[in-house]
C-alpha cells in the first residue's frame, strides 16, 4: 500500500463489486506496508473474503511473494 489515502464512494463500490464477483477465485492476499494501521486493515478485511490474508512489512516483500506462490 503506497500513498493510500482512502476510498472515494465510487471506488469503494467498485472494490466491493470486484470482491463479490471474485469471492471464490482469490486464494491469498498479501498486504505489504509499513504502518500499523495497514496491518490492522489486513485483520479487518478477513471477514469479507474467503481468501487467506497476511500482512507483511515492506522489508519482507520477498517473503510475501513467496507466500503468494505457495501451492
Amino acid at each position: 500500500m503506497t500513498d493510500f489515502h482512502g476510498w472515494e464512494g465510487s471506488a469503494l463500490r467498485d472494490d466491493i463489486n470486484f470482491d463479490l464477483e471474485h469471492l471464490f477465485d482469490i486464494e491469498r492476499v498479501a498486504m505489504v506496508g509499513d504502518k500499523k494501521w495497514e496491518e490492522v486493515m489486513s485483520v479487518i478485511c478477513k471477514p469479507f473474503t474467503t481468501a487467506s490474508i497476511r500482512y507483511f512489512d515492506h522489508a519482507a516483500i520477498a517473503e510475501a511473494r513467496a507466500w503468494l506462490e505457495q501451492k
